[in-house]
């Protein structure tokens, strides 16, 4: 599903007004309307005889929205109060039409005043739904006084609450939240969805996301074109390869996963296995020599390759060891139970120059590649790079770009971007709503997963996951959303069946082919 910054809504309304010809009158009406419809059918049964709505309007758009909305509950029978956040000569172009409107129609209306917020805290207890329509698309920032206090009061009172657009105090393009913001249980966003609702914190704010007709022709609906994009399941279903008859394992690619060092042996066993899970044809876990009894004993599917070591870890020369394994491989997976040891770093760097496979880096080959980021922006791996996926958690994102975790995820769209571009490479920005992001590409924002996932070991599986699709001829991309968005929907799916307390990684191995076979059907009834 295409999602839309502020600009670039702004500019889908000026060109349905300037191309269209359709005023912004008829949008904002149309806007209150598809408002309207949710209010009667997910709350009021639509039966909204008697129902009591307390509608909060800003000078802008939105308040404009909140106007409409009120006209028409109200010559419904419900009984509207309208609270407006500034002087009414302060409103202009549509929002003023419609608030002169409501008030010719006798609707009550009060001005918010400081003084007198104990009245609002009353009005809101006699209110049966609240509309949010305070802010929109431009608001940036904290929400100022009074305002700010009536959030507060809004967020006290408990009841349900309907935004329009966004829940006022929520960044559109960013999903941040820097001060007193909305709690809404659906949030009715016009014409197109906004990026900030589904990021975090952005998303839990927003609650259920609905998007609003406003009359846009198909034309500017289109899914084409844009810039970023919410992932579904229609989109990973479309990547994932069909599985003939007469096709064998040699089809399906082989997947080396290097890793495993003293007391991570099972990160790469999860690796390995969920490389497996993906439907790749073959996987080669290989691990120093000293502990290949032991991933041998973890692996019965997965064929299992000693490299020479010392100390539990990689030496420095063993990737001369591993160039004949080099031909026969289709993808790599880097860095699961990797480690950082000194001999293990050199073999990294020299594994990197020799091979141009494409691979999966993740966890300790990211951690080495932090100590050392000039290989992010070497030219001489400049076309290894564009068949690289990195697959960092926000800790390991501020370490490789030199900066806290704190700055990660205030702008995680834009922290992926600028680093898939500087270093020409496609980089997985793990988290609540894992950003996926590729030079040329959209971004991509994931919506499945939950906090089971905050647990050791699913990175490990996300990474064998990726790795696994990679090699079956999914592109970088492609393979890193249609892994994200599948190892997310295992664990809600888990999730839902025992809880997410208490969920490991190997759960989720035995839920990704019930996934895959999911897409599958979805994928066989949508070509009928």
């Amino acid at each position: 599903m295409r999602l839309v910054q502020a600009d670039e809504m702004r500019e889908l309304d000026r060109e349905a007004t300037r191309r269209f010809g359709i005023p912004g009158l008829l949008l904002m009406e149309n806007a209150g309307l598809s408002i309207v419809d949710v209010i009667l059918k997910r709350f009021w049964d639509n039966k909204p005889q008697g129902k009591r709505i307390l509608i909060l309007a800003g000078p802008g758009n939105n308040g404009g929205d909140g106007f409409v909305v009120g006209r028409h509950l109200f010559n419904r029978g419900a009984e509207v109060k309208i609270l407006i956040t500034a002087p009414p000569d302060s409103y202009g172009g549509d929002a003023e039409v419609n608030l002169k409107i409501v008030s010719e129609m006798g609707i009550p209306l009060r001005v918010l005043e400081p003084e007198r917020l104990r009245e609002v805290e009353e009005m809101l207890a006699g209110a049966d739904l609240v509309l949010d329509a305070l802010f929109g698309t431009g608001f940036r920032g904290v929400p100022r006084e009074p305002v700010a206090s009536l959030i507060r009061l809004v967020n006290k009172a408990g009841k349900a609450v309907v935004a329009v657009d966004l829940p006022s105090g929520l960044e559109a393009d960013t999903g941040r939240v820097a001060g007193d913001c909305v709690r809404a249980q659906v949030t009715v966003t016009m014409g197109m969805p906004k990026i900030g609702l589904y990021l975090e914190p952005g998303a839990q704010y927003a609650g259920e996301v609905v998007v609003g007709d406003i009359s846009f022709p198909p034309e500017l609906k289109t899914e084409e074109g844009g810039n970023y994009y919410l992932v579904d399941e229609e989109m990973v279903a479309a990547a994932l390869p069909e599985r003939l008859p007469t096709q064998h394992k040699g089809d399906f690619g082989h997947v080396l996963v290097i890793g495993g060092t003293r007391g991570y042996t099972g990160a790469a066993a999860l690796a390995s296995n969920a490389a497996l899970r993906s439907g790749a044809g073959l996987v080669t876990a290989v691990v120093p020599e000293d502990l290949y009894p032991v991933a041998a004993a973890k692996l019965t599917e997965v064929m299992t390759f000693p490299a020479p070591g010392k100390d539990g870890g990689f030496d420095a020369g063993a990737c001369a060891a591993l160039m004949g394994l080099f031909g026969r491989a289709t993808v790599l997976a880097v860095g699961p139970g990797l480690g950082q040891g000194e001999g293990t770093v050199s073999f990294l760097r020299e594994l990197l120059e020799r091979t141009d496979l494409p691979a999966v880096l993740d966890a300790d080959a990211l951690n080495i590649l932090a100590r050392d980021r000039r290989i992010l922006t070497d030219p001489l791996f400049a076309e290894r790079r564009k068949r690289w996926i990195l697959t960092p958690h926000p800790g390991e994102m501020a370490r490789l770009c030199g900066t806290g975790v704190g700055e990660i995820q205030s702008d995680r769209i834009g922290v992926a971007v600028r680093a898939s571009r500087e270093w020409g490479t496609t980089v997985v920005l793990k988290g609540a709503r894992t950003v996926i992001a590729a030079p040329g590409s959209p971004v991509f924002i994931n919506p499945t997963g939950n906090p089971g996932l905050a647990s050791g070991g699913t990175g490990d599986v996300l990474a064998g996951l990726v790795a696994g699709l990679l090699a079956q001829g999914i592109a970088p991309v492609e393979a890193a959303f249609s892994g994200a968005f599948i190892h997310g929907l295992a664990a809600d799916r888990i999730a839902r069946q025992k809880g997410m307390a208490g969920l490991v990684a190997g759960d989720l191995l035995e839920e990704i082919p019930v996934v895959l076979e999911l897409l599958a059907r979805r994928k066989r009834s949508w070509r009928g």
